[in-house]
């Protein structure tokens, strides 16, 4: 009893010290992921319902990261991500909509479009990167899978065949993709196709041409005093076209700092030093050993016949040069190529060959007996213990090719079948060969381009640094930020962020600076954030702070709304002074100081006349006008406008409704609609991937 008591006595202590170990464990989880309790968890966007899982997202990226990696494409990662969000949301509604229609793609469509003739064009890089890589002489799916299916037959490793089977069901997933769009976007151009009226209403929009006669008066003979605007008129334009400045998410205006890492001129002095020694020391040394051990020079050996040295400055030189020679081929501001020729000699470049693969090195006797005996090459191309190719050219010459092998084929008699047993790149390998046709010996060089950039030095990028740190410190604050940094010898930007920004402006890799901008106050200033590659500093101020709507005092739109409230004001004063003041076109074209002008006006034409472009407002009152009435004073784009509708005719060619209505499918169909619009309506994507940038801080 005294032990419960004891407990009983201590329980309110406890309950306490359970709720702190409980709200430590929560907040020590918050404090390290930042996301899993307050904010989005895992999800990186969302949009009707649809999440997108970090998981998946990150997953996409690198297939799409090393896709671009395979095929040499320079991409902005932070673009390429936020493309990636926006085409996974489109992929979660689209599921959804094949769902409700029922839409499916059956594996024989999926195996014709990946194995036929033409493959579907989701498939045809695919399909001919891989048939170039296997040596095959055009797009070829059906040779593909065979090779993933016996890849001793094609002289594949295991490991990559294996590769290459992954990367064939991966890009079944996309063909599929790709043909559920298809039918669905198919299914949908019903829906935007022309009806009767849709055709009808497109040829009596074309059909009838107004010929007028009219006089205009510029808004530029109206003075800068008598069309001053205010902020109330300001305002005003930016109500009438509210909807023209709409935001989809959350914005901020900021101003930037961006100072671009490059060497000093004393960095590029010693660069070059660095360069005309090395080209010394390799001269007088054999091989690239005078550079080796300086990470600074990136060797690259190559090992080609003349004709395949695609740049001509270096072709030039390494036909021209001696053996051992060295020098600077080509010097592009930081950038120096130095190309050295090793040696030449005289190589065969290709030969033809036919082979058959062994499923076990004891049947090469009999088959070698049946090739004796008249038995033909192809009879053992997919037989039960072999596998085989007939007549390739494989390349000799700088391809990865194993010695063995190659030493093997250029021994061997032409015409002559040859019996190979041995290990070849760690694999057993037993076969029969025969080289068909050895081309004639030709001049090969091997030869070493080494490269060398110019970097900044440590102490370049300390001193930058240090500059910028020290103005910031000075600035800390948005007005202090822009109003000195010209006296301190910075370029002041201005741009608008929002989440689904993948960088500020067309700063690359700046997306830890949106990050910063997006969780900031109005006024306030960033530390000096830098990239990974360092190739720039940056400083941000966020100057205002946008939800729904760009105000209508923000300087980016500012100039714009002052244009139109002064247009308009010049086309009130304009109209007021000359309204009633004439009874024809030639009385107003005199008070105007002017003369009358004639023209046709077409109602789907851009264009009025000679008068202008986009001139909706003229437009529609010339459409509605009666014949033989002056109409007017119009307030246009650049003028105020009195006109005479004289004559209206239509088009003399017959209305048919298949005519018109491809008239209207192709202007107004859905090949005019945005896909991704039309899933997501009137809908807004949550974009929570700044959640998951890391910032990067100098």
């Amino acid at each position: 009893m005294a032990t419960l008591e004891k407990i009983r006595s201590k329980s309110v202590l406890l309950f306490v010290i359970i709720i702190v170990a409980l709200l430590a464990f929560i907040l020590g989880d918050f404090l390290t992921s930042g996301r899993t309790y307050f904010g989005s968890g895992t999800t990186v966007a969302e949009a009707k319902g649809k999440k997108i899982d970090y998981t998946l997202y990150q997953q996409q990226m690198e297939r799409a990261q090393e896709q671009s990696r395979n095929y040499n494409n320079d991409v902005d990662n932070d673009e390429l991500a936020q493309n990636m969000i926006q085409n996974l949301i489109g992929q979660e509604l689209l599921k959804q909509e094949y769902e409700d229609l029922g839409i499916r793609v059956s594996d024989s469509e999926i195996t014709n479009a990946m194995t036929g003739f033409i493959p579907h064009p989701a498939a045809q890089q695919f399909v001919y990167t891989i048939s170039q890589n296997l040596g095959f002489d055009r797009m070829d799916g059906k040779a593909i899978l065979d090779a993933i299916k016996n890849p001793a037959k094609y002289n594949l490793p295991v490991e990559v065949a294996r590769q290459l089977s992954a990367a064939w069901a991966q890009t079944e997933q996309d063909v599929e993709q790709a043909m559920l769009q298809q039918k669905f976007y198919r299914l949908v151009q019903g829906l935007y196709t022309a009806n009767e009226l849709d055709a009808k209403s497109v040829y009596n929009d074309n059909a009838s041409t107004r010929h007028i006669a009219y006089a205009t008066k510029g808004y530029n003979t109206v003075s800068a005093e008598d069309a001053e605007v205010t902020d109330a008129d300001i305002k005003a334009a930016w109500e009438k076209d509210k909807n023209l400045y709409a935001l989809t998410e959350p914005t901020r205006r900021v101003d930037y700092i961006h100072v671009v890492i490059e060497p000093s001129a004393d960095d590029r002095l010693a660069g070059q030093q660095a360069v005309e020694d090395a080209i010394v020391n390799l001269n007088a040394t054999e091989g690239v050993t005078a550079v080796d051990a300086d990470s600074r020079f990136v060797v690259n050996r190559q090992n080609q016949r003349a004709s395949r040295i695609t740049d001509k400055a270096l072709r030039d030189f390494i036909t021209a040069a001696e053996d051992g020679q060295a020098e600077i081929v080509t010097n592009t501001r930081d950038s120096y190529q130095i190309a050295k020729r090793l040696s030449a000699s005289e190589q065969v470049d290709s030969i033809n060959v036919s082979v058959i693969a062994l499923r076990s090195a004891s049947d090469a006797d009999s088959i070698m007996a049946a090739l004796a005996a008249g038995a033909k090459w192809t009879e053992f191309a997919e037989g039960e213990a072999t596998q085989g190719q007939d007549s390739i050219w494989v390349s000799l010459v700088g391809a990865n090719i194993d010695g063995r092998m190659k030493d093997a084929w250029l021994a061997a008699a032409v015409g002559t079948p040859v019996v190979l047993n041995d290990t070849v790149q760690g694999q057993p390998v037993a076969q029969i060969f025969k080289v068909n046709r050895r081309l004639a010996p030709v001049t090969v060089y091997d030869y070493a381009v080494i490269n060398y950039t110019v970097d900044p030095s440590n102490a370049t990028l300390e001193q930058l640094n240090n500059d910028l740190r020290t103005f910031l410190s000075a600035n800390s604050n948005g007005d202090d930020f822009s109003a000195n940094a010209a006296e301190a010898g910075y370029s002041v930007l201005s741009a608008n962020v929002s989440a689904s920004q993948p960088h500020i402006a067309n700063v690359v890799d700046s997306r830890p600076a949106v990050k910063w901008a997006m969780n900031a106050k109005k006024g306030q200033v960033s530390p000096v954030i830098g990239d990974n590659k360092q190739s720039y500093l940056m400083a941000v101020a966020v100057k205002d702070i946008y939800d729904e709507y760009i105000p209508w005092n923000a300087p980016a739109i500012r100039a714009e709304l002052e244009r139109k409230a002064a247009t308009r004001k010049a086309g009130e004063k304009l109209i007021a002074e000359y309204a009633g003041k004439a009874n024809d076109v030639a009385g107003y074209a005199q008070l105007f100081g002017g003369e009358v002008s004639e023209g046709d006006v077409i109602f789907v034409s851009p264009r009025v006349a000679t008068i202008g472009i986009r001139e909706s407002a003229l437009q529609g009152a010339i459409a509605g006008a009666e014949e033989g009435k002056v109409t007017g004073p119009v307030a246009g784009n650049n003028a105020i406008v009195v006109f005479e509708v004289k004559s209206v005719s239509d088009e003399s060619r017959p209305y048919t409704f298949d005519e018109y209505a491809q008239r209207f499918n192709r202007t107004m169909g859905i090949g005019t609609a945005d896909p991704f619009k039309m899933l997501l309506g009137n809908n807004k994507i949550k974009n929570h991937s700044l959640n998951f940038v890391q910032g990067v801080e100098n």
